[in-house]
């Protein structure tokens, strides 16, 4: 996969996340046997078990006050997105911060991801 194709990817990503579709998105771009580390260091390995994880979080989200993509960066097969968020989740509190996922990208996919603040 090119930097452009995996641009292309990432902006797609960014649109279906900001429309409330992050599920179109997961379905589509995580490898079956994608591995993600959440801002609590938990390894989180296969596309199901990322799913269920990421609509639980999703889930308990009770209120947001901002989620905004603040930048995007893409060299070789890894992407950089950046993301300002504000949103209280359930049994957690509130998450206010600057996070940065990175994405290692293998057969046009996300193999792994890990988000850090």
């Amino acid at each position: 996969m090119t930097e452009a194709q995996i641009q292309s990817s990432v902006e797609e990503i960014v649109t279906l996340a900001l429309s409330g579709r992050g599920l179109e998105a997961w379905e589509k771009f995580y490898h079956p046997d994608a591995e993600k580390i959440d801002l609590d260091g938990i390894s989180i390995q296969g596309k199901e078990k990322v799913i269920a994880a990421n609509q639980t979080l999703l889930g308990n989200i009770t209120e947001v006050r901002t989620f905004v993509h603040a930048g995007t960066v893409v060299k070789g097969s890894r992407s950089f997105i950046v993301w300002d968020v504000d949103f209280d989740v359930k049994d957690l509190g509130t998450i206010n911060t600057v996070e940065v996922c990175i994405q290692d990208w293998q057969d046009g996919q996300i193999i792994k991801e890990r988000f850090f603040a």
